[in-house]
């Protein structure tokens, strides 16, 4: 699925934003001891900020989203969305993954759906909603198809478009495009933008791709190898809307990209 299985909560109040993480840690244990994944984090994500992840392999990224969205427990320290504490699969988050997971036997509309049942819509007010979408992720003609039969990049739309229906207030994301050839990866993060620029909810996204990272966020965060914790944050200053197939010819873009790497370097 690509959204955490509780129903969506009213948006937080202005006194605190939609995400709040504060001095986290998180220790995994196994057969050969305990393994520190996360160390004294604090991260605050604001109502409709785009924050895009980075920092080398293994370094807690991924576990800090399944963290916020009660999946994995913390050690210590406090995770609150919607100004409500952590612990369990919190209501207002939907999280989308690298590859989708989409059920093979359900056609675009009936995937697109689920999300929308999860919101707590009607079996009425269903269709609808699904039509909207579809017209929306730019799948129109493509409703009665199973997963089987579309591209990758078509598949993470419909998983784009359940996540939509399910209408989070937070909108986790797990290099969603990391398995899409490079082309692809570029329209389906115009796609995001061009979506984003309409609902304006938060969204946390994490991927390894640096250029990637700037051309879709509004702050970037750079966090140590593990355990994992940040280390620099960059305000990414380019004027909206963008389109990432424009950015790369930009110089301040170049620069920006540039300095973070200085910070991963410093890092690794």
């Amino acid at each position: 699925m690509s959204a955490v299985l509780s129903p969506p909560s009213p948006a937080a109040t202005a006194a605190e934003p939609p995400l709040r993480v504060r001095d986290l840690s998180v220790v995994f244990e196994g057969a050969a001891g305990s393994v520190p994944a996360i160390e004294h984090l604090s991260l605050d994500v604001a109502a409709g900020e785009f924050v895009a992840i980075v920092g080398p392999s293994g370094c807690g990224k991924s576990t800090l989203l399944k963290v916020v969205s009660g999946l994995v427990p913390a050690a210590s320290g406090s995770v609150r969305v919607n100004g409500q504490l952590v612990d369990g699969p919190p209501a207002g988050v939907g999280f989308m993954f690298q590859r989708d997971t989409l059920l093979p036997w359900a056609t675009v509309a009936e995937n697109i759906a689920i999300g929308a049942e999860l919101a707590g819509l009607s079996r009425a007010e269903r269709p609808a909603r699904v039509a909207e979408l579809v017209e929306l992720v730019r799948l129109k003609g493509f409703e009665n198809h199973h997963p089987g039969a579309l591209s990758g990049g078509m598949r993470q739309r419909v998983s784009l478009a359940r996540l939509l229906a399910y209408q989070p207030a937070i909108y986790l994301m797990d290099e969603p495009f990391g398995a899409l050839d490079y082309q692809t990866k570029i329209v389906m993060g115009r796609e995001l933008l061009r979506i984003w620029e309409t609902q304006r909810r938060a969204i946390v996204f994490v991927t390894h791709d640096i250029e990637e990272a700037v051309a879709l966020a509004d702050r970037v965060v750079v966090m140590s190898p593990r355990p994992g914790t940040i280390v620099a944050e960059h305000r990414i200053d380019l004027p909206r809307p963008r389109d990432p197939r424009e950015l790369r010819g930009d110089p301040r873009f170049g620069a920006i990209t540039r300095r973070i790497w200085s910070d991963l370097a410093i890092v690794d």
